[in-house]
């Protein structure tokens, strides 16, 4: 059997300095770690792919997102942040290249690029839980206003009407050599993936933030589920060689395609 192998590169998009004590369950850790927001590009021969789209484009739909930010500590403030159009241009990929985008969140921070203009082809992958989550009457964590911005949720319309949205509630493949899930923890919508590498099996962790929520099987200080994000943790670390958390800083110096 022939293992398709894909390349990863991780492209910061934004940095956001957490409290330890929203990073790690337990513990009355007051030092702020920096969290980075990544575009993960995925590529095979013929192959792109996107893991999340960054925050919105424009500054008047990253308001709320920096304000609600900032309502926790006022040290809680997004820095360098890139708007998707920007990352495709410097990366050199066109809309037309993307067969596939996996949001691993539905939170502005992780679907602020998903808009039209951009994306005229790709399948589009989203958590069936986290998307029923937006719609229900009494919406948990985050706000309503924080899933999707309007013009993204103009496009889920479009994506919808295409058949290019897939809303998972079980474990599936994206393309052979990728799969996507629901995970929970977080968020009732956290989701990871699988990828297989020439590194080997990667997992990609919304559920954990930083390193140590891997190493130490330790879940984040904000999980909505602490028992699913213990074991979102534990069960990629049986299943893949290099679990990775999803704001962790070195991930661009792993990862860089």
């Amino acid at each position: 059997m022939i293992m398709t192998e894909y390349t990863l590169k991780a492209v910061p998009i934004a940095s956001l300095p957490l409290p330890g004590w929203e990073c790690f369950f337990g513990q009355n850790d007051t030092q702020f770690y920096d969290a980075i927001f990544y575009v993960w590009i995925v590529r095979n021969d013929g192959v792109v792919g996107l893991i999340d789209t960054g925050l919105p484009l424009s500054k008047t739909d990253q308001k709320p997102l920096i304000d609600a930010s900032k309502s926790v500590d006022e040290r809680c403030v997004f820095s360098d942040i890139v708007p998707l159009d920007r990352v495709l241009d410097e990366e050199g990929i066109s809309g037309e290249e993307i067969d596939f985008v996996a949001i691993t969140q539905p939170i502005t921070y992780h679907t602020g690029g998903l808009v039209s203009s951009l994306f005229p082809k790709a399948r589009v992958f989203i958590s069936r839980a986290g998307f029923l989550e937006f719609l229900t009457e009494n919406v948990g964590h985050p706000p309503r206003q924080f899933y999707f911005t309007e013009s993204s949720w103009s496009f889920l319309y479009r994506l919808l009407l295409e058949n290019r949205i897939c809303l998972v509630d079980e474990i599936t493949e994206i393309l052979p050599g990728i799969l996507f899930e629901t995970t929970g923890g977080h968020h009732p919508g956290s989701a990871a993936l699988r990828i297989d590498t020439s590194k080997g099996k990667v997992g990609i962790l919304e559920t954990a933030f930083l390193q140590k929520n891997i190493d130490e099987i330790l879940p984040i200080g904000i999980a909505e589920n602490v028992a699913l994000c213990r074991e979102a943790i534990k069960r990629f670390r049986n299943l893949c060689d290099i679990v990775v958390a999803d704001h962790e800083p070195a991930n661009s110096l792993r990862f860089n395609g």
